[in-house]
């Protein structure tokens, strides 16, 4: 098939949702009431009642929605913090003198069972898979909101325009208590469609390849392939192209963030999630340890079905990332997207002419339905 795709713009900047925090003094050894706290602290909001002065020094709570705490303790050199994220506690000593150097700290505490249960939250509600986090894995933290995750998902081409508007209303949504930094990026995948298991047209190159396009709005890289392992079990390998959403939140923020994306009609629910996007296992999240995305090369995983197994060489490229920002303005980033939908108009278009043609001239077409029901 002769290569017609369009020019897809290859980085678009979407609007950060920001949560700025008043620190009213530098130093812990400074605080005096509860004034002087800063208003949010790594997972909850202040307690302002919670405020004790103590021997030699001052305690305070910070809570969230969600059951989410933290405690800090100052006195002198023996500062200490309490973390409690759904139901599991953390404890560990602080040597920072000043608030700002709390970022420190957080990158000290491991969130590997945090991230569990957040798996075993989200997992069996979404259409989406949380890669854990291994026990020598650098840890990414900040102040004031604590640890850092990473989301990334495919967006179909003439979504994004939608996707850049909810991180407009993001910005007003007080229910999302930290920042969320998100962006773009064209790039490839693979998809491997065990044969026998998924539905007759995403056993035959002309099914796949349309099933694809119609979801995306992308062209696939190649005509798919038939392969097969040592053991003899065969698969149709889909290499795509597709708008990734890179996506930087944090951990107290996970669920309301998946809730809103799911809300928004980008993530899928579990209990009705037909074929074709954003139901099916292909267009699924990945929710990552910040900066897996960066670092992680052949990442993949099967769906629950065993079904389909995704394939990622790379989520994202830090150089590509460091690129963003120099025409961020609202003006530019929406004539992208719009250049983007034209393209997946083309795209589609296109390879519906370029099949149509390519049947009447050949009788034989994809086995069952058109499409999926």
């Amino acid at each position: 098939m002769e290569n017609t795709a369009p020019a897809f713009p290859k980085l678009i900047q979407l609007p950060a949702i920001q949560r700025p925090v008043t620190v009213p003094v530098d130093k812990l050894a400074e605080v005096r009431s509860a004034a002087d706290l800063p208003g949010r602290l790594l997972l909850g909001d202040l307690v302002p009642d919670s405020f004790r002065h103590e021997k030699k020094g001052w305690s305070a709570e910070w809570r969230d929605a969600d059951g989410h705490r933290a405690k800090l303790r100052c006195a002198g050199g023996l500062s200490s913090l309490e973390l409690v994220y759904d139901g599991d506690e953390a404890v560990t000593l602080v040597t920072a003198e000043r608030f700002a150097e709390l970022a420190q700290t957080i990158q000290n505490i491991h969130p590997g069972a945090w991230l569990a249960k957040l798996a075993a939250n989200l997992e069996p509600r979404y259409n989406l898979r949380i890669f854990p986090h291994q026990e020598d894995d650098a840890v990414g933290g900040d102040f004031p909101d604590g640890h850092i995750l990473s989301l990334v998902m495919p967006v179909p081409a003439d979504r994004l325009m939608a996707l850049f508007e909810l991180h407009k209303h993001l910005q007003r949504d007080a229910v999302i208590r930290g920042g969320i930094d998100g962006y773009l990026r064209y790039g490839f995948s693979v998809v491997n469609y065990v044969e026998g298991l998924n539905h007759p047209m995403l056993s035959h190159p002309a099914g796949l390849v349309l099933f694809h396009v119609n979801a995306l709005g992308t062209p696939a890289a190649e005509m798919p392939v038939r392969e097969e392992d040592e053991e003899g079990a065969a698969a149709w390998t889909l290499q795509r192209s597709h708008y990734l959403y890179v996506a930087h939140f944090h951990l107290r923020d996970a669920v309301r963030f998946m809730g809103r994306l799911a809300e928004a009609g980008f993530i899928a629910s579990t209990e009705a999630s037909p074929e074709g996007w954003p139901g099916g296992a292909e267009f699924g999240a990945a929710i990552l340890p910040f900066g897996y995305e960066y670092v992680a090369t052949n990442a993949w995983w099967f769906d629950r079905q065993g079904r389909r197994r995704m394939f990622y060489p790379r989520f994202a490229d830090a150089d590509d990332r460091n690129q963003l920002g120099g025409n961020s303005s609202d003006i530019w980033v929406k004539a992208m997207i719009r250049d983007a939908a034209k393209a997946a108009e083309a795209c589609r278009a296109d390879t519906a002419r370029v099949f149509a043609e390519g049947l009447s001239r050949d009788e034989s077409r994809p086995q069952g339905p058109a499409g999926f029901q």
